[in-house]
């Protein structure tokens, strides 16, 4: 045998063993978010991985057959023209099973993807400062939110702005991950963005960035107290650094400042770690489940807060483009009688599992769907606001947070 059908014959046997699984692995849950998925750009990964491992987790190998992947692979050893290389192939071979899958959530990770996808529990990065996910209709990535203070903000990109091409090359049809790949870079590079923007009557501009990277801050957490004595804490995302963050707030808020209501705004939140939204969760509910996953074989996991919780009226505000990690949030929230206003969230309701490959490469696959106190369902559905109002982006107030603060109001003359 040549060395060339060795290498063949290895990829083949590599492919089939990383696409059904057959070795034990380790597991690392993150739970996130987004509106058509949120991801955050570029990173730091060996020590969130080694955080956020979970458990050994074996996995059973698959029986059946890839006869026809290797007839094909054996067609483009003995006939293809060019050269080609070996470690394309076993990649691309794992994203077209994955992608057959038909699932954004369920991906294969490069390392560089992993590094990159990583990034938001460090709370910064390097970069230009979009949150971002990917438009299944429109075949490409959107922007949910430009972070505050970011590149982005201040080169004024917009929610809802389409990404058509980073540094000339289209990325229409190009998944979530890479276009995160080519948007980070270190400080000071710059990146030429083409984006298209979308108006109210329904026509559309293209419009050019060319943005320079720069280090940023994701956690946009903020707190102070509105009128009538009313804490108000907004949450950008549920990183890491948002629980000492929190404690903070909760202190001032609660210990020193003894507010009478609470507003926790989650607009635009699209998700982040599961840990650290019941984490802040935990601190704010009374005795019980704060959320509850079921798994393929219809096998329940809760996570539950203990006897300590606030004693005041809480609203939540909510829209669109919030995901994930803040659903879970507000439908607890809602379920434990509080309530929640603003616009029905997005809906990502599905819990996924980092598979590690052992080369610094991982696949992240959907393996359960989590369900609010009550049991009520959120993916593809969302969180459904007691009161629902919209933001009018015509006028300067904030009519949500009007309204927020009205209905806390009553709730409080009660």
């Amino acid at each position: 045998m040549s060395d060339k059908e060795q290498r063949m014959d290895i990829v083949f046997l590599v492919i089939v063993m990383m696409a059904i699984a057959s070795s034990i692995t380790y597991s690392i849950t993150t739970y996130i978010h987004l509106k058509r998925e949120a991801e955050l750009l570029d990173a730091n990964s060996e020590k969130v991985i080694e955080k956020i491992i979970r458990k050994e987790d074996k996995i059973v190998p698959y029986e059946g057959e890839f006869e026809k992947l290797k007839t094909v692979m054996g067609i483009v050893e003995k006939d293809y023209l060019k050269e080609y290389d070996v470690e394309k192939l076993e990649e691309g071979a794992i994203r077209g099973l994955l992608g057959a899958l038909d699932d954004p959530y369920t991906t294969y990770f490069d390392k560089d993807q992993t590094d990159s996808f990583l990034t938001e529990t460090e709370g910064d990065y390097e970069g230009v400062g979009m949150y971002v996910s990917f438009d299944k209709a429109k075949e490409t990535v959107i922007v949910l939110l430009p972070i505050e203070g970011s590149p982005a903000e201040e080169e004024g990109v917009l929610p809802g702005d389409y990404i058509l091409e980073v540094d000339g090359a289209s990325v229409v049809g190009v998944s979530l991950e890479e276009v995160a790949s080519r948007l980070k870079g270190p400080s000071g590079s710059k990146v030429l963005v083409k984006f298209q923007r979308f108006h109210d009557s329904g026509d559309s501009e293209i419009i050019e960035k060319n943005i320079t990277r720069r280090r940023v801050e994701l956690t946009g957490f903020k707190y102070k107290v509105l009128e009538d004595n009313i804490g108000y804490i907004t949450f950008a995302t549920f990183d890491e650094n948002v629980i000492g963050k929190f404690k903070t707030a909760y202190e001032e808020l609660f210990q020193e400042k003894k507010v009478n209501g609470l507003i926790l705004d989650l607009r635009n939140n699209p998700g982040g770690l599961l840990n650290t939204a019941t984490k802040v969760a935990d601190k704010l509910l009374p005795t019980g489940k704060i959320v509850y996953t079921v798994d393929k074989q219809g096998e329940e996991e809760a996570i539950y807060s203990d006897s300590k919780c606030v004693d005041v009226p809480i609203v939540v505000l909510i829209n669109e483009n919030s995901a994930s990690a803040s659903e879970i949030m507000a439908a607890a929230i809602k379920d434990y009688g509080g309530l929640v206003v603003g616009k029905t969230s997005y809906g990502k309701g599905v819990v996924q599992e980092f598979k590690s490959l052992h080369d610094g490469t991982y696949v992240k696959v959907t393996i359960s769907e989590y369900f609010s106190p009550k049991g009520s369902k959120i993916d593809k559905v969302g969180v459904e606001p007691n009161v629902e109002v919209e933001d009018n982006e015509e006028t300067e107030e904030d009519e949500q947070l009007t309204t927020a603060i009205q209905e806390i109001k009553k709730l409080l003359k009660k």
